[in-house]
């Protein structure tokens, strides 16, 4: 946040926070909001402090503030049924000792929990990039400061903390509509509205099989009969998913594709392909208008009884953390101190295995 030039020129974290600070003030879907600048601690602003602090920058810049101390005191003194609290930072961590650093994921994960258990603890991480002006702190002091920087654009991320259910409703209000990397950790989402399609881009002898179906108008089916399957002519069948209640990482379909996974009893059904509505879809008159994204599937063995098949996606560390994150912070780059350390402090409860985002359950079955 330099001070704002001769011209009038200023940065796009000063342009873009201001105006989420304006949203954040101004929407009703925020009943009670609070604003706090960080030094050592929170100290409480006002919205129109806190936004011409952003837009003229700032007059005594504070040393740097230690994240896990920020945390602590946010999980202390303001974890609250239906509140979250919202961190924008740079995120150079930079203890005082630099024997913690290989530390950050115990630091941060004991920060989140040295007031308490929170089971429900929810964390949305939204990355962005802006220019920058003015003197450069890498997280290794050794490196010494960098004055009139920077030639390269760095990186600020916008934090949400607090009750699962509250993180998922603010996120889908303020946040999901505007650009950004994205990671999520403990916060769930309602099962999407998912049904097979049996006249879009489908192959082959089958047809909708639940009870009913044929008397049926609504866009809930979920059982595959199938009347023949071989490998010379293969079973081919589309189920329509609506995603648009999920955050923009589920939604993106080079993820989807990687992560995205099939699983039956006793059939050798196969996902092939995951595809976004087009505006084909979108301006059609059959059920495939209703549905954001779409799972193809192919089989080429006909079932002998009624056996499960599951769609299911799991969570998985996005690609742009280890793209966004270095061990080396003293050239000023896109790029992190410690980022995968940091948001590995988020996700102790993952050590089990990935957390599972969804799961849409069908049934394939012979045909008659």
């Amino acid at each position: 946040m330099p001070k704002t030039g001769a011209s009038g020129e200023n940065t796009k974290f000063q342009q873009h926070v201001a105006q989420f600070l304006s949203e954040v003030n101004r929407t009703a879907t925020v009943r009670q909001k609070a604003f706090y600048r960080i030094k050592e601690k929170p100290y409480e602003d006002s919205y129109q402090g806190i936004s011409s602090t952003v837009r003229s920058g700032i007059q005594q810049p504070a040393k740097s503030t230690d994240i896990p101390s920020v945390l602590d005191t946010l999980m202390s003194n303001y974890y609250q049924p239906g509140t979250v609290s919202v961190l924008i930072s740079d995120f150079i961590y930079s203890p005082k000792n630099a024997g913690a650093i290989p530390y950050i994921k115990t630091d941060i994960t004991d920060a989140l929990s040295r007031s308490g258990s929170h089971p429900e603890l929810g964390v949305s991480v939204y990355g962005y990039t802006s220019d920058f002006r003015g003197t450069y702190y890498p997280a290794l002091k050794a490196a010494g400061k960098k004055t009139n920087c920077c030639d390269t654009e760095i990186p600020y991320y916008i934090w949400v903390l607090g009750p699962a259910d509250a993180v998922r409703r603010f996120d889908a209000a303020l946040l999901e509509q505007q650009p950004a990397k994205q990671a999520h950790f403990g916060v769930t989402y309602p099962r999407p509205h998912y049904s097979l399609l049996n006249k879009f881009q489908n192959k082959g002898s089958w047809y909708y099989g639940d009870a009913g179906a044929s008397k049926q108008t609504a866009d809930a089916y979920r059982v595959v009969a199938v009347s023949e399957a071989s490998a010379q002519q293969p079973v081919e069948f589309v189920i329509g998913i609506d995603l648009s209640r999920l955050p923009g990482q589920y939604r993106d379909v080079a993820y989807l594709k990687q992560n995205l996974k099939l699983q039956g009893v006793d059939t050798d059904a196969t996902l092939l392909d995951v595809m976004a509505a087009t505006d084909q879809t979108k301006a059609s008159s059959g059920p495939e208008s209703k549905f954001t994204h779409f799972a193809k599937v192919r089989l080429t063995r006909q079932p002998k009884a009624a056996r499960p098949l599951v769609l299911r996606l799991q969570d998985q560390r996005p690609a742009w953390v280890a793209q966004w994150t270095t061990k080396n912070d003293a050239t000023p780059a896109s790029k992190t101190f410690a980022l995968s350390s940091l948001l590995d402090g988020l996700a102790p409860s993952q050590e089990g295995g990935a957390r599972q985002i969804f799961e849409l359950p069908l049934t394939l079955q012979p045909g008659e």
